[in-house]
């Protein structure tokens, strides 16, 4: 499972992500979204989806670690 903590992998188009066979869910963090692009941000995109055009599985975490 990558790590797109900021909604992206650094370095990879989301479309290379999805030429990836194996790759089926892709880890985000909420909090560095909430800061940084922000909820304004992804509403307009119409969510978090949208904005990282990635269209397969999420899992999201707090960043509390």
């Amino acid at each position: 499972m990558p790590v797109g903590t900021k909604g992206a992998m650094k370095g990879l188009l989301s479309e290379t992500m999805d030429n990836l066979v194996d790759c089926d869910i892709m880890l985000t963090n909420t909090y560095h979204l909430f800061l940084k692009p922000g909820e304004e941000i992804l509403d307009k995109f119409g969510g978090q989806h949208k904005y990282m055009n990635w269209n397969r599985n999420m899992l999201t975490d707090s960043g509390g670690f």
